[in-house]
């Protein structure tokens, strides 16, 4: 084999080498683009898988609300009537309250007003009027009045007499009485009368406390 022929294959080998060294590093960049490829289908795949889960749950969550609602609207429907019925209820049960109070009342004040003009009219009793005071009791009150003022004087109270004691004194008084009658009177002197300075001031008049009786 000539020179030229050896060196002709050494180059066709290097070239061979470098080619199956090229498609050698294809393949494995193709190999790992698979890899990555099939790791996101498969994540891909799980979050639609979770997403379709998700959606199912929506949909079920919405057709309970759905339920829930249509529920709620006819409870509150019902609701809604009952209390109007109980509010009319008690308005109209206020009213015959109200009415029996005020018919109560007016039955009260017919009685009351047919008593009153069936009650007789009594007239005003007449005022009373004072007793006169008979002319002794005026002369006792008038007698301290017209005393002097030496009489004015008060004597002391005397214990009340029995009658048979008081008949006694009676005879010896009118005894006394018929002696001094005939015995001559007495001249008194003449009084001397008192200047003005020594006029003493005149007492009040005190009224005469009539004498306490004693039982015998």
């Amino acid at each position: 084999m000539s020179t030229k022929q050896l060196e002709r294959r050494r180059d066709q080998s290097a070239v061979a080498h470098e080619a199956a060294t090229r498609t050698k590093t294809t393949v494995t960049e193709l190999e790992n683009r698979l890899r990555t490829n099939a790791d996101l289908i498969r994540q891909q795949t799980q979050a639609l898988r979770n997403a379709e889960a998700e959606a199912k749950r929506l949909k079920r969550a919405l057709k309970t609300h759905a339920r829930d609602k249509d529920r709620l609207e006819k409870a509150h429907k019902k609701a809604v009537n009952r209390a109007e019925k109980a509010q009319s209820k008690a308005a109209s049960l206020e009213e015959k309250y109200g009415q029996s109070v005020l018919a109560d009342l007016v039955r009260r004040e017919k009685e009351k007003d047919r008593a009153s003009a069936a009650a007789p009219v009594v007239p005003p009793a007449p005022a009373e009027q004072e007793p006169e005071q008979a002319p002794a009791e005026q002369s006792d009150k008038q007698a301290p009045e017209e005393q002097a003022p030496e009489e004015q004087t008060l004597a002391p109270e005397q214990p009340i007499e029995p009658p048979t004691a008081r008949a006694t004194a009676a005879r010896s008084t009118a005894r006394k009485a018929a002696a001094s009658a005939a015995t001559p009177p007495r001249t008194r002197a003449p009084r001397k009368t008192t200047t003005a300075a020594e006029t003493p001031p005149a007492a009040t008049p005190a009224r005469r406390r009539a004498p306490s009786r004693r039982t015998a």
